[in-house]
């Protein structure tokens, strides 16, 4: 019997400030060798956007990696410890940042993080940051936004089809640096050879459905195509309809 060939998770990260804003708040960053992506946008103040989707950023990692280092961590239930425990300190640092600097007063962040394993991959978010999994052609949104949008098509207010056009859409019930105690979502999904997932900001997703997201990426379930050309893809057609935020990207692709 041949022996199973291990599990490869490649990465690509695009941002781009977008056609309309001034600045970048997003941050983001992988560590392709232990499996981490982390995403963040940021809100709120003079320079305080990118402060703080910046501290989320650095904080998170931090943690990850001070955590997750015996052989025994890549167990799914102690790696959602650690981002859940990540997560609350990326709150406290950005609300500690703010309380020293009166410029960065009213900042805030959303973030998504998410840790590849063998056959799974565990997830924390907060906010409108977005992950999502393509397998056998069908993109599915693997977290729910945290937004009075989503609560209200949540409880039957309104339909989806009548979301994009809400004036609630954008308005965070959750995000990193606004309460002492932030709560984030925890997800486990799996994972499987040739699965693409995508981390985003809702400047990607607020100008692409879910069909041209999905179109988009389909190509790179095979394993000859490039993740760079479809995340340079992405941002461009985000840019093409209108560019109105920041847009942030990064594809994972389980390879063997």
């Amino acid at each position: 019997m041949s022996a199973v060939s291990p599990i490869r998770i490649e990465f690509c990260a695009r941002s781009d400030v977008g056609r309309v804003r001034k600045r970048n708040e997003d941050s983001l960053a992988v560590d392709e060798r232990r499996g981490w992506a982390v995403l963040a946008d940021g809100m709120g103040g003079y320079r305080g956007g990118d402060v703080a989707s910046r501290v989320a950023v650095e904080v998170t990692l931090q943690r990850l990696a001070r955590e997750l280092v015996a052989p025994d961590d890549g167990e799914p239930g102690r790696v959602a410890a650690v981002l859940e425990a990540a997560v609350h300190d990326a709150n406290a640092e950005i609300r500690a940042a703010a309380g020293r600097d009166p410029d960065l007063s009213g900042m805030g962040s959303t973030l998504v993080v998410a840790a590849f394993l063998a056959d799974c991959v565990v997830t924390a978010h907060v906010g409108d940051s977005r992950m999502y999994r393509l397998r056998g052609g069908v993109l599915e949104q693997l977290t729910r936004d945290h937004t009075m949008l989503q609560e209200l098509v949540d409880a039957g207010i309104l339909a989806p089809e009548e979301a994009g056009h809400s004036k609630f859409r954008g308005l965070l019930t959750r995000g990193l640096g606004v309460l002492p105690l932030v709560l984030p979502e925890p997800g486990s999904h799996s994972a499987r050879p040739d699965d693409v997932f995508l981390l985003c900001s809702d400047g990607l997703t607020d100008m692409l459905d879910d069909d041209a997201i999905a179109a988009v990426l389909q190509p790179v379930t095979s394993r000859e195509a490039r993740l760079e050309e479809a995340a340079d893809r992405l941002v461009a057609l985000a840019n093409a309809r209108g560019g109105r935020d920041n847009i942030s990207v990064i594809l994972a692709r389980m390879v063997t």
